[in-house]
């Protein structure tokens, strides 16, 4: 919540664009979108909401995780890349996130079996999981919550055929005080 919002997003996408990354990516007018191993898209996307963070303020990302779609087939071959860190030479915030997110799962009967083992391990976590209206609340470092996705996500994909995480993540909200 900046008026240079702008500035703010894009820099964090330029700084990502300017390393070799193991994952396809493509920015258009409503998002970007990372395709290839679980593990390094989800690390891109946490260094990308790193990159986008400073101490005052308030930023919300939109995320989506997904497996299963059948038409999804741009740049497949991602998919087997080597799980590689990124290294930007420089120490990123592991700062204070809150997070909202619903995990769908298409095409199986008794999904919520699913749905609660995905949950516990945000317990596990220590991630303090509350429910809400079709969603989880989840409350914790970047990293943990990161980490925790990719466990998520691991589980998931051996689990479940077909499935979709959409995630919201709140840093320096200015409601979290008057909670």
């Amino acid at each position: 919540m900046s008026d240079q919002f702008a500035t703010i997003i894009t820099d964090a996408i330029k700084q990502l664009n300017s390393l070799e990354l193991p994952v396809w990516q493509k920015t258009d007018m409503f998002s970007t979108t990372y395709r290839g191993r679980q593990e390094n898209v989800v690390n891109i996307v946490k260094t990308a909401c790193q990159l986008a963070y400073t101490d005052s303020t308030h930023t919300v990302y939109e995320l989506t995780f997904s497996k299963g779609c059948p038409g999804d087939t741009d740049a497949d071959h991602y998919l087997n890349e080597e799980i590689t860190p990124i290294k930007l030479g420089k120490t990123l915030p592991n700062m204070h996130v809150d997070c909202k997110y619903s995990f769908y799962a298409f095409g199986d009967a008794d999904y919520m079996k699913d749905i609660e083992q995905i949950v516990n391990m945000a317990e596990a976590k220590g991630l303090n999981p509350e429910g809400m209206h079709y969603a989880t609340k989840l409350s914790g470092s970047v990293n943990d919550l990161f980490d925790y996705f990719n466990e998520a996500l691991s589980y998931a994909h051996e689990h479940i055929r077909h499935y979709v995480m959409e995630v919201t993540i709140s840093v320096n909200s200015p409601s979290v005080s008057s909670n």
